[in-house]
């Protein structure tokens, strides 16, 4: 991160996953939720009490911010969004240098992966008509996102086994 200040913005960010664990490369991590009960649990998990975190409650396309960011992330949340309102917002929220960045994890195989995948929709979902799409894809083509390309860096990130879990659903 380059850019001043170093403040992130984590939208979607349940349990803080996320938030919790940038805490020691940034000066401020503001989370963001729409789920009361994600925030309260984020603020008794490790580090989800640090004083540079400003937990706040509500859609991200609402909230009140605070501005400017060098790096705003969303993990597993955006599909949740109003994405006409939310990417003018988050882009204008954004230093000159900052970085949007999607994080997904991928556990594969999945016992819903393929055939299962097929079965479970139809039987079980309220959007019969739901077709698997990729994010950035998805977001690049309606041009509300673009994808720098260059070289990227990759860090292994590890979280306890509890964190994980508990940032895999979708209410505690």
């Amino acid at each position: 991160m380059t850019d001043e200040p170093k403040a992130v913005l984590d939208v979607g960010c349940g349990t803080g996953l996320i938030t919790r664990n940038l805490m020691e490369f940034v000066d401020r991590v503001d989370g963001v939720d729409f789920s009361e009960n994600m925030i309260e649990t984020a603020k008794i998990l490790p580090n989800g009490n640090h004083p540079g975190i400003n937990w706040i409650c509500g859609p991200v396309e609402k909230v009140l911010l605070s501005p400017p960011y060098a790096l705003i992330t969303a993990g597993q949340s955006l599909h949740w969004m109003d994405w006409e309102v939310v990417f003018p917002r988050l882009k204008e929220s954004l230093t000159r240098n900052g970085y949007l960045a999607i994080v997904g994890q991928k556990n594969s195989p999945m016992p819903w992966d393929g055939d299962l995948f097929k079965k479970i929709i139809p039987t079980y979902s309220t959007n019969q008509d739901f077709v698997p799409y990729n994010l950035v894809e998805e977001l690049e083509s309606r041009n509300l996102f673009h994808v720098r390309r260059g070289r990227r860096a990759l860090s292994l990130f590890r979280s306890s086994k509890v964190s994980t879990i508990m940032s895999s659903h979708s209410t505690p």
